[in-house]
């Protein structure tokens, strides 16, 4: 039960996060402004290095989907998810309750202009959007699915 979830969910992150930045779903993520604020060299570099890091962690899930996993799968994608939800904590957390500076403010103001906001405004501080918070809790379920698999607790 557990690998089958963790399977799914793993794709999931995998797929959302390679795609999300490149489509224009009103309201959720403005595919546009993100390109037009980043430009196409950094959209390709970022996609191309979150692809291969979420890629290879897809591919484990799917080779060994219901058969014995190595213990270097199961570091790998502890060590994955750990990286996407520290990814997440630095990105938005960080400066969402400790702010950011001028440059990084209006960078996530033209870039997710329109979005849905649930959190509060803490001042001009930077704060996720409702599909990146949706986003970083996949991450964090996740995190704690690839522990259990780690250490064998389901």
């Amino acid at each position: 039960m557990i690998q089958s979830l963790f399977t799914v969910l793993i794709v999931v992150q995998g797929v959302v996060n390679v795609v999300h930045d490149w489509l224009h779903i009103p309201g959720w993520t403005h595919g546009r402004q993100v390109r037009a604020t980043l430009g196409m060299p950094k959209m390709v570099a970022g996609t191309v290095i979150t692809a291969a890091l979420g890629g290879v962690a897809v591919a484990f899930a799917l080779c060994y989907w219901h058969k014995p996993k190595p213990l270097f799968v199961l570091i790998y994608w502890s060590f994955y998810c750990a990286f996407t939800v520290m990814g997440a904590i630095a990105a938005w957390w960080v400066p969402y309750f400790r702010g950011a500076d001028e440059k990084t403010m209006e960078l996530y103001r033209k870039m997710y202009a329109g979005t849905y906001q649930v959190l509060p405004a803490r001042g001009d501080n930077p704060r996720a959007n409702l599909l990146h918070i949706c986003f970083h809790a996949l991450f964090v379920v996740n995190l704690v699915l690839a522990g259990i698999l780690w250490t064998g607790v389901s």
